[in-house]
């Protein structure tokens, strides 16, 4: 598999994950050192992991409340033979995310590092 192949399978790992957060495997989509950040009201707001692992798992999914699913890969980038970026549109209920990756290939695996995300657009 190529890395642009083993990244775009990450991402659609994660929108499956976003979609329903007992799909997938936590873990195998981000890294346990993993930032998410986006900017609340002009200030920066950041969880790790686990506090995000547990935001999703939380809330009622996407899925469940028979949202309609909207995603797709904006931007990717390979940056070098264990590093890539890209750019994702995400709707996850109401809200729908521009989301901005990291991703390290650690250990043989490619797994999402860093995410960036604003609110691109709230519906009715």
């Amino acid at each position: 598999m190529t890395q642009t192949h083993a990244v775009a399978a990450l991402i659609e790992d994660y929108f499956n994950l976003a979609y329903e957060p007992k799909s997938r495997d936590f873990n195998k989509v981000f890294h346990p050192s993993c930032l998410v950040q986006w900017l609340q009201e002009g200030q920066l707001a950041t969880l790790s992991s686990p506090d995000y692992a547990a935001l999703i798992n939380g809330r009622p999914s996407p899925q469940s409340t028979g949202a309609p699913r909207d995603e797709a890969i904006l931007s990717m980038e390979n940056i070098s033979d264990s590093l890539s970026t890209a750019t994702v549109r995400v709707r996850i209920g109401n809200k729908l995310f521009n989301d901005h990756f990291v991703m390290q290939k650690v250990e043989s695996r490619w797994l999402i590092t860093t995410k960036a995300s604003f609110i691109a657009r709230t519906f009715d």
